[in-house]
């Protein structure tokens, strides 16, 4: 099969961060696509990117700073992995749409649901494929909580616990995750949360909650240890960012999810917790219990049923018969079915992001679609703002509401400030 020619369209932080997840593709003897140009309206950042591709392949891609320059100069281009700021997706995806590109998007796909619908209809009016970078659920401890549920590991399911506090008044990653019209840590950490909780229990059918701005001013994190240092370098150094941010985004919602099948979620995520940490994921059913042990660290997961039986080793794969990697994912981790993994954070997250990469060159060449579609994404925007909105109205908010547009307020006043600005 020939292998797909992508543009990597963006070329700071998040690119570098895909780049190495092509690298690892690549590397790996499934590599079905090839990074034949990269894109930044920053010369010396797209130039950068290009440098380092050089480095890691042993094959340099041209650097440009316009979309349609590039499609112009690169014969056989058919697709964009754009991992430019959340603010310009919608811009950077109708400009390559337009120019006749498959689009893999990072999340979230866009800053609301009616910017996330006009780059589905784009896509759809283009007859490209818009695929969505939503790594989580790609994580194989994830998909063996998946086939637990789906194999009746634990029965019907009954409630879901996804709780995530803390942060301080520290800036979370960069100053913009906390600007109300450059897309909040609610949602562009939130998405995250909002796609596992709908990738375990499926359908939502309405959402209670409230949303809070905690803390208006963000000061930097210190540079704490060895592992927060090799994050950082796919961000820049600490140092430079601002001594106070001032934030006008929220930084905490408290929810409470009814799913399609009467299960019920109960989701905070608090990113200005106080105090003790705590991150929890726990789906109770008829005959148990499922302890999650989050994303991208490869801990066990943890299994129990009635009668006091716990299960935190490979027996728990016997409660789990669908459950199997595909042959690229099996390759990557080691194994069809890991019950565990140890890798360290960026391996792990190189590993997902060559799952996209081959996912999209596979659907291109097949003309199948990807497992987040445009509209999946979508979902996952609209339950991150439901807790707001329902806050914003006093009431219970229907998935349909957020959806079709009838219910926000909140994302209204995100609209008219990105008019303004």
């Amino acid at each position: 099969m020939q292998r797909v020619k992508y543009a990597a369209v963006g070329c700071s932080g998040m690119g570098r961060r895909h780049l190495h997840g092509y690298a690892k593709l690549r590397d790996s003897g499934h590599g079905n696509i090839e990074l034949a140009a990269v894109c930044d309206l920053d010369a010396s950042l797209a130039n950068a990117l290009a440098d380092e591709a050089g480095s890691l392949t042993g094959s340099r891609p041209p650097a440009f700073t316009s979309v349609a320059e590039m499609v112009a100069s690169v014969p056989g281009l058919e697709a964009a992995d754009i991992t430019t700021d959340a603010g310009s997706h919608l811009s950077v995806s109708r400009a390559c749409l337009g120019a006749g590109l498959h689009v893999l998007c990072e999340k979230p796909l866009g800053l609301t649901v009616a910017e996330c619908r006009e780059i589905i209809e784009a896509g759809r009016t283009a007859g490209r494929i818009v695929s969505v970078a939503e790594n989580f659920r790609r994580d194989p401890m994830n998909r063996l909580v998946k086939a637990l549920i789906d194999d009746g590991a634990i029965g019907a399911p009954r409630l879901m616990r996804e709780e995530s506090i803390g942060g301080t008044d520290l800036i979370v990653t960069a100053p913009w995750r906390h600007f109300k019209h450059t897309g909040t840590v609610i949602v562009d950490s939130g998405v995250h949360n909002a796609d596992i909780i709908r990738f375990y229990l499926g359908e939502i059918v309405s959402v209670y909650g409230e949303s809070r701005l905690h803390e208006p001013l963000r000061r930097p994190q210190p540079q704490v240890d060895a592992a927060a240092a090799q994050r950082d370098s796919w961000w820049g150094a600490r140092s430079q960012l601002p001594a106070i941010t001032k934030a006008t985004g929220e930084d905490a919602i408290y929810a409470q999810i009814r799913f399609a099948s009467g299960a019920i979620c109960q989701w905070v995520l608090d990113r200005a917790g106080h105090g003790l940490p705590r991150d929890e994921r726990v789906i109770y059913g008829a005959k148990g219990s499922i302890a999650a042990p989050g994303d991208r660290n490869g801990r066990p997961v943890a299994l129990h049923l009635d009668g006091g039986l716990s299960i935190t080793d490979e027996r728990i794969l016997d409660f789990a018969p669908s459950y199997r990697l595909n042959p690229v994912a099996a390759t990557l981790f080691g194994d069809a079915r890991p019950w565990r993994y140890d890798f360290g954070f960026n391996d792990v997250d190189q590993k997902l992001l060559a799952l996209q990469l081959h996912e999209l060159a596979d659907c291109i060449r097949q003309g199948t679609a990807p497992e987040v579609t445009g509209a999946e994404a979508m979902a996952d925007v609209a339950l991150a703002y439901a807790p707001v909105e329902s806050g914003r109205l006093g009431r219970p908010v229907t998935m349909d509401e957020i959806l079709n547009g009838s219910a926000s307020p909140y994302q209204d006043e995100i609209a008219a400030l990105r008019r303004s600005a």
